[in-house]
C-alpha cells in the first residue's frame, strides 16, 4: 500500500490530493487525519473514512466517495472539513490566535495490519511574509513582503470584534503578494468597547496612513469585509470614491442598531459620522427571544437571521437607514448563504443587485450565490466546519446554518475567486 499526498507542504487555503494505490481490489481501507492549533494544543481534532478500493487497488479521494466516516460525499478535502473535536480541555480556538506556526495533520491510512503515516504542514504565510503593527493613528497590523504586488487590501472583521482572528485571512493573501492590512473599529484601545456609533471618520486615518506609507503608497485600495465588516466594507465604498474594490462575505443592505455582543445594545446606530449616528434599523431582541423559545420547544437549531428579516420587514426608514452602494466607485464581489442563519444576507444581497442594475451602476458588481452555504468563515480549510455548524448555547442548539457539504463548496469557491478577483 502507497499513500501519496501532494502537497505534503502548501499555504492552508492550498487543496491537497489523497490518493491510495497497491491496495486489493475491491479492499477496504481506512483513513485517518489528526490535529489542533499551535494556539489551542489542547484542543485535538479528528476525522476518518472508509473507502472500498476500485478494481485496481486504488482509492482517490477526489473520486471516490466514502462507505462511511465524518463525510458522505466526494471531495479530496473531505478529511480536513469534516474534523471533529475528540478531545477538550475547555480551550477556545478563537482566542489568542497566532500565524506563526504552521498546522500539522497527522494523516494515517490503514489497510488490514498495513498501516501508512505522513505528516502534513499546511502554512498561514510564506517565511517572506512580514509584519508591522500599527498603534499610533488606529489599531492595526501590515502584512506584506519585499516583493509585494502593490495593491493593497483593508479587512475588516465582524462582530466578534477579535482582530487576532483576521490574521488567517491576512497571511495566505500578504503570500500571494498583497500588502493586507487588518483594521480593529471597537474593543481595542482609544476605541469603544461595543460595536456602537463607530466614527466612520476614524477610517480616515487608515486611508491616509495607507497613501503615505513608503510600503504602500496607496492610491487605490481594496477592502474585505465579513459579515458586519461586510455592512461596513459597503458603507466605506458608498462615501469614499478612492476605494476601487470590495468584497462582502455574507454583508448586509442596511445600517442597522449598535451591537452588545450578539444582541442588540443601545438604541443607537453601529456607526456614527462627525458625532452623530448614522440612520439605523432597530433590531428588537425580543423577535430573537420569540424565535429562540419557539425552536427549543420544536427542539430544533436557533439563530439571527429570522430577527434581522423581520426587523427590516418592520423598519418604517428603510430607503434612510439603507447603505447608498450605488455610489460607490468600485467593483463589487458579494457572497452569501442561502441558509445563513446569522442574518438574511441572501435577500439583502439580491437587493443590493437590483439596487445596482436599476442605477445603472457603471462598475463590475457580481453576486456569488450558494444554496448551501450559511454564515461561515470567507476562506477554506482552517477552523473546522463542525465549530460553526451546531453550537450548544441558552439549553439549545445554535446554528450557523448550511451543510458540511455546502460549507465546504461555497468557502472553497467563493474563496478561489476572491483571490482572482483581487489580483485582475
Amino acid at each position: 500500500m502507497k499513500l501519496q499526498v501532494q502537497p505534503r507542504v502548501a499555504l492552508i487555503d492550498e487543496k491537497i490530493d489523497f490518493c491510495v494505490t497497491g491496495l486489493p481490489p475491491e479492499g477496504k481501507m481506512k483513513i485517518t487525519a489528526s490535529m489542533h492549533f499551535p494556539w489551542a494544543v489542547s484542543e485535538k481534532y479528528q476525522s476518518f473514512a472508509w473507502f472500498t478500493a476500485d478494481s485496481n487497488g486504488s482509492v482517490d479521494l477526489s473520486k471516490h466517495k466514502p462507505d462511511s466516516g465524518t463525510y458522505d460525499y466526494i471531495d479530496s478535502m473531505g478529511l480536513i472539513t469534516s474534523l471533529q473535536k475528540i478531545n477538550s480541555e475547555g480551550g477556545n480556538i478563537a482566542l489568542n490566535i497566532s500565524i506563526d506556526d504552521s498546522v500539522f495533520i497527522d494523516i494515517v491510512c490503514e489497510n488490514g495490519q498495513d498501516r501508512e503515516c505522513i505528516r502534513l504542514e499546511r502554512m498561514f504565510k510564506l517565511p517572506e511574509v512580514k509584519r508591522q503593527q500599527i498603534t499610533d493613528e488606529f489599531m492595526g497590523e501590515l502584512f506584506y513582503s519585499e516583493n509585494s504586488n502593490n495593491k493593497t487590501i483593508v479587512v475588516l472583521g465582524g462582530s466578534d470584534g477579535e482582530r487576532s482572528g483576521l490574521s488567517l485571512l491576512s497571511g495566505p493573501l500578504a503570500s500571494r503578494g498583497f500588502n493586507v492590512l487588518t483594521v480593529g473599529y471597537f474593543n481595542e484601545k482609544g476605541l469603544p468597547k461595543k460595536l456602537e456609533e463607530i466614527p466612520l471618520e476614524y477610517f480616515e486615518k487608515v486611508f491616509s496612513w495607507l497613501k503615505k506609507n513608503p510600503l504602500t503608497r496607496a492610491n487605490e485600495i481594496y477592502v474585505h469585509g465579513t459579515s458586519k465588516g461586510g455592512e461596513l466594507a459597503l458603507l466605506l465604498a458608498s462615501r469614499y470614491n478612492f476605494i476601487s474594490k470590495v468584497v462582502a462575505s455574507a454583508p448586509h443592505a442596511y445600517c442597522f442598531q449598535a451591537l452588545d455582543g450578539l444582541m442588540s445594545g443601545k438604541n443607537v446606530s453601529s456607526w456614527s459620522y462627525e458625532g452623530r449616528s448614522l440612520p439605523f434599523i432597530p433590531v428588537d431582541n425580543d423577535i430573537f427571544y420569540d424565535h429562540q423559545r419557539h425552536c427549543l420547544e420544536k427542539n430544533i437549531p436557533f439563530g439571527f437571521t429570522t430577527t434581522y428579516k423581520k426587523s427590516v420587514e418592520r423598519a418604517r426608514n428603510k430607503e434612510e437607514a439603507r447603505i447608498k452602494i450605488e455610489n460607490a466607485n468600485a467593483n463589487l464581489l458579494l457572497i452569501s448563504g442561502h441558509q445563513d442563519n446569522i442574518w438574511n444576507t441572501h435577500e439583502a444581497c439580491v437587493e443590493i443587485m437590483s439596487i445596482l442594475k436599476k442605477n445603472n451602476y457603471k462598475y463590475k458588481y457580481n453576486l456569488l450565490d450558494y444554496k448551501d452555504l450559511g454564515h461561515s468563515l470567507p476562506l477554506p480549510f482552517i477552523i473546522p466546519l463542525s465549530e460553526t455548524l451546531n453550537l450548544k448555547m441558552g439549553g439549545g442548539v445554535f446554528t450557523c446554518g448550511g451543510t458540511l457539504k455546502g460549507n465546504s463548496f461555497g468557502q472553497s469557491d467563493s474563496w478561489q475567486k476572491t483571490i482572482e478577483f483581487f489580483m485582475n
